[in-house]
């Protein structure tokens, strides 16, 4: 599903860490967008003592080995990931980044307007390009980088 109509718009003035995991609406200008590319959010890894797959959900594409097999008998520790697996599922993915709307009359005049990234999955991928005027809603969780911790829309 997906929620539109929303209210509650935040300045992206007011995103700090304590929005962290809440929703929230900004509305901004695309000011550029990445090339579409693919988000693993399940992935199949295969026993390599006795064969068995076992699918791992992968948040935010990131992922740890199983830890042991699941077959009883063979309680095995080592894993090779299978991307070509049924039980391996994968999304169209691109980044976004939005940029504030900033009005004359709140004496900001001069200041570089701040920016957000923003991630689309599935159906949102595509929707849009630098230079349209966006209302994006979602939840904000912090990425790290080398830079450091950066705060994201999802």
């Amino acid at each position: 599903c997906r929620v539109y109509n929303y209210d509650l718009l935040t300045q992206l003035k007011n995103v700090r860490a304590n929005c962290y995991g809440k929703y929230l609406a900004l509305r901004g200008t695309v000011v550029r967008v990445s090339n579409i590319k693919p988000l693993c959010t399940k992935l199949a890894f295969v026993c390599g003592t006795c064969g068995d797959v076992q699918s791992v959900p992968l948040p935010d594409g990131k992922y740890t080995l199983p830890t042991k097999c699941l077959v009883p008998e063979c309680r095995g520790r080592s894993f090779t990931p299978d991307r070509s697996s049924p039980l391996t599922t994968t999304v169209d993915w691109q980044s976004v980044k939005v940029q504030e709307l900033i009005s004359e009359d709140q004496g900001e005049a001069g200041r570089i307007p701040r920016t957000i990234e923003c991630e689309l999955v599935q159906d949102l991928v595509d929707s849009c390009v630098p230079g349209d005027m966006v209302t994006v809603t979602g939840i904000v969780k912090v990425s790290s980088t080398e830079e450091g911790k950066i705060l994201h829309l999802r």
